[in-house]
């Protein structure tokens, strides 16, 4: 009869663990803090080599399902700008939603090998003895006292303290442990998927960069400008301040500045004959047929972002200043106003190729012979 109350009452305890250790689901997240990422690859409990799931940088979260509430696991992640270096791993641990208990199984198992052990041994022998040798002068004796305090230490005391232990107690920590267990998936998944993203979007809004550039420049102008050629050539050093103020992940603001040397060629001399005195070493020849002049620029652009790629678009303002320069209104100056648009291909952080055109009009002409122009500049860039 004992040995069946121990059995079921093992039975209860153990099929509430069997009952509430499920799997658990756990979601990782992250955010594309540098726009220059292109690739992302993670692991789960490892960094194998052949292991790796690798997406692309518009993946920010992974969730894996069936994983083992018991212990902790650990999603490696890793980045890379080309697809095929990437930088060391960022590890986030998920703690162990329920732990495994050990003391339920082993207050279980011991009372019942205690309780054969006082059953089974003591009160046989004890009858034995004392029914069989002395039956004449200490039966009345012996019957009197020896079994019932035997009958009463056994039966009475032993299983009380056996009963209360399990059923008193340990149902009451089962029953902790199992609402600990459901409590817990909803406190630890949130913290993973709420707390991560807030403190990430903090650092992507600072995305400023200032780009040092140099280039060349073709210009066209028609009509022409008083004595000068439609064609002409300039070198250009820029300052691009790109996002100054962000709007979100992709758009932004920014100011481009330009310092060109502009030197304006006389119509009547032409390229073909300064090509033939620069071929002869004739430099002075060559540059005595132009009007050297200077402009400086200024234009609020709107950034774009697309990874490695950058598409700005803006308008802007010029003022070109020559000592020796002829206009129509007789000043040594022109300015003007302009629409601009340029791409950029950023390799890294450091170094970058562009294109950029510009579509103007020389304002200070006048409207009769106000002379419009067309500029293509390609350009290096370095970023800091």
């Amino acid at each position: 009869m004992k040995r069946k109350f121990i059995t079921v009452f093992a039975a209860l305890i153990l099929l509430p663990a069997f009952l509430f250790a499920v799997p658990v689901v756990v979601t990782w997240e992250w955010l594309l803090e540098d726009p220059l990422v292109t690739t992302f690859r993670y692991q789960v409990d490892g960094e194998k080599e052949d292991n790796w799931t690798v997406v692309d940088s518009s993946v920010t979260s992974y969730t894996e399902r069936g994983l083992d509430g018991t212990v902790d696991h650990t999603l490696y992640l890793q980045q890379s700008y080309d697809g095929e270096h990437f930088s060391g791993s960022a590890a986030s641990v998920a703690e162990a939603m329920f732990p495994p208990e050990e003391e339920v199984p082993v207050v279980a198992s011991e009372p019942a090998p205690a309780t054969e052990e006082i059953v089974a041994e003591e009160p046989a022998p004890v009858a034995e003895e004392v029914v069989a040798e002395e039956p004449a002068p200490v039966a009345e004796e012996v019957v009197a006292e020896e079994p019932a305090p035997v009958a009463e230490e056994v039966v009475a005391e032993e299983p009380a303290p056996v009963a209360e232990e399990v059923v008193a107690e340990e149902p009451v920590a089962a029953a902790e442990e199992v609402a600990v267990v459901a409590e817990e998936p909803a406190a630890e998944t949130p913290l993973l998927v709420a707390e991560e993203p807030v403190e990430e979007k903090k650092k992507a809004e600072s995305r400023s960069r200032t780009t040092l550039t140099l280039g060349g420049t073709f210009n066209f102008q028609d009509p022409a400008l008083n004595i000068y050629h439609k064609y002409n050539l300039q070198a250009e050093l820029g300052v691009h301040m790109e996002n100054l103020l962000t709007f979100n992940d992709s758009l932004g603001l920014g100011v481009d500045l330009g310092l060109a040397y502009s030197p304006y060629l006389y119509s009547s001399y032409g390229w073909t004959n300064t090509a033939e005195d620069v071929l002869a070493f004739d430099f002075s020849t060559a540059l005595s047929n132009f009007d050297q002049a200077g402009t400086i620029s200024i234009a609020p652009m709107l950034n774009i972002s697309m990874g490695k790629t950058d598409f700005d678009i803006g308008i802007g303002g010029f003022l070109t200043w020559g000592p020796d320069l002829a206009t129509t209104s007789g000043d040594a100056f022109l300015y003007g106003a302009f629409a601009k648009a340029a791409l950029e291909y950023h390799f890294n952080k450091t170094f970058s190729l562009g294109a950029s055109a510009k579509y103007g009009l020389i304002l200070s002409e006048g409207t009769s012979s106000m002379p419009q122009f067309a500029e293509g500049t390609v350009y290096m860039g370095f970023s800091f």
